[in-house]
């Protein structure tokens, strides 16, 4: 069988319209012209895709079959001369991407503000959301793709993820909270103040926190629920925790001006509360010439943010206090000082 495109775009006209005086207006052809296009399809398939009824016409069973697979191969072909007309020069197009809160404040921004400055005819929309929500646009093809936690993600087979660094995370309080002259602290024993969270604690990371308050005790753990905000902007939990005993956990990279000005004080450093994002795109979809490029922006910025919270993080996390060393004094020096009164002594007997 060989049909082409102009053939296929012709069936998918009769179906959405039902009427060949319709879809003959919208393709462009006299229902004569369009109806020995129709008739030239079902010569090649070998069968019946249209009957007439009163109303106009309507697909058979076999018909609703192939234009369900005609209609994959026009959209594939659509995208396709899309990407060719953007490949151009990407001076025109649409970017839809999504973020995890975490990415969406960091890595998300930097790349975007290379890429708006270097294509800026080009439109870019951000939809910032938890993971399981932007997997629900990104199947209602809303979003092209989007950054965020991956970890839930593992049985879904029609999605790719591509995997980027984990990020370490540091428990912060603000001045004077009574856990900042305790640093290091566990983040059991932050679970006795509010967490003020930035988003949905994904379960890899939830169920230690809940097997802490299972061991907390019930007069304790009861006192409040956890946690006890989220709210998806950086900046109003950052506000929260400094005007509150609440403790709030963020890459060292959304708190370092906090943390630099003595804001924020870094109590604690739990590992099982790393980020892990990644790029997760539908096998199916295939990304324009505008998203590829902005891909290879993320990966950079992603790269940069990496290697500058490696250092955050070491320079901010917090160590157990050392013990007073003991001054180790010379022997010598003790010699001395114990015979400085016996010197004493006999200068004082020549002298007399």
């Amino acid at each position: 069988m060989s049909l082409e495109v102009r053939q296929m775009r012709h069936v998918l006209a009769l179906a959405e319209h039902g009427s060949f005086a319709r879809a003959a207006t919208i393709v462009g052809l006299s229902q004569s012209a369009l109806s020995r296009s129709i008739q030239s399809v079902e010569r090649e398939v070998g069968g019946q895709l249209f009957v007439r009824t009163a109303s106009g016409v309507e697909p058979t069973d076999s018909g609703h079959a192939l234009i369900a697979r005609i209609r994959q191969i026009v959209q594939l072909t659509e995208d396709l001369d899309r990407d060719l007309v953007s490949d151009r020069g990407l001076q025109s197009g649409q970017l839809n991407i999504g973020g995890g809160p975490y990415p969406a404040q960091s890595m998300l921004a930097d790349a975007l503000t290379r890429f708006v400055a270097d294509y800026p005819r080009i439109v870019v929309r951000v939809m910032m959301r938890d993971w399981d929500e932007l997997l629900r646009k990104l199947r209602a093809r809303e979003i092209d793709f989007f950054v965020a936690e991956f970890s839930t993600l593992g049985g879904e087979v029609d999605v790719d993820v591509e995997p980027l660094d984990a990020h370490p995370m540091l428990t912060c309080v603000r001045q004077g909270h009574p856990l900042a002259a305790r640093a290091p602290v566990s983040l059991a024993d932050g679970l006795a103040y509010p967490h003020a969270a930035l988003c949905r604690i994904p379960p890899r990371g939830l169920e230690p926190i809940r097997a802490m308050l299972r061991r907390m005790p019930d007069a304790l753990a009861g006192r409040q629920a956890f946690p006890a905000l989220e709210f998806n902007s950086l900046d109003a939990v950052k506000r929260i925790v400094l005007g509150s005993n609440a403790f709030m956990v963020a890459p060292p990279s959304c708190v370092a001006a906090e943390l630099e000005s003595g804001e924020l004080v870094a109590i604690g450093a739990e590992s099982f509360l790393s980020v892990r994002y990644g790029i997760v795109r539908l096998k199916t979809q295939s990304l324009s010439a505008a998203t590829t490029r902005f891909r290879e922006y993320m990966l950079e910025a992603e790269r940069a943010l990496s290697e500058r919270e490696t250092v955050l993080f070491e320079r901010w996390r917090p160590r157990p206090q050392q013990p007073a060393q003991a001054v180790a004094i010379p022997v010598t020096t003790i010699a001395s000082w114990a015979t400085r009164p016996q010197q004493k002594n006999r200068i004082a007997s020549q002298g007399e």
